[in-house]
């Protein structure tokens, strides 16, 4: 049988540990496995991870634009295309409107 993307459970670890984190501590320790997660895989599970809680959009978005700050003019642009590809990926609605914040956000960076 077939199943929809929304019917199907996330696999990606770090899906899965935003989805299990409630308390502050278990808050804290997804941040650092953002920050310390590989761009591409951050990247490749971003449109699981904006359909999360307002509160966890937001700090999925201030990773994603640290991780755009601190990369070279390479990195930059490899992050910039993939977060506008996924915003054209997805279905109008509230994760894409979340992808579209986090494009406007990393624009805020650039010269």
């Amino acid at each position: 049988m077939a199943t929809d993307r929304d019917d199907r459970v996330p696999t990606s670890s770090i899906v899965m540990k935003a989805i299990d984190a409630k308390t502050f501590t278990e808050l804290q320790s997804f941040v650092k496995d953002l920050e310390s997660r590989p761009t591409e895989r951050l990247l490749r599970d971003l449109p699981d991870l904006v359909g999360l809680s307002d509160a966890k959009a937001e700090i999925i978005s201030y990773v994603v634009a640290t991780k755009f700050r601190h990369a070279d003019a390479d990195g930059r642009l490899t992050i910039r295309n993939s977060v506008a590809a996924t915003s054209e990926r997805l279905p109008h609605g509230e994760e894409r409107s979340r992808i579209l914040y986090i494009l406007d956000r990393l624009r805020g960076f650039e010269n």
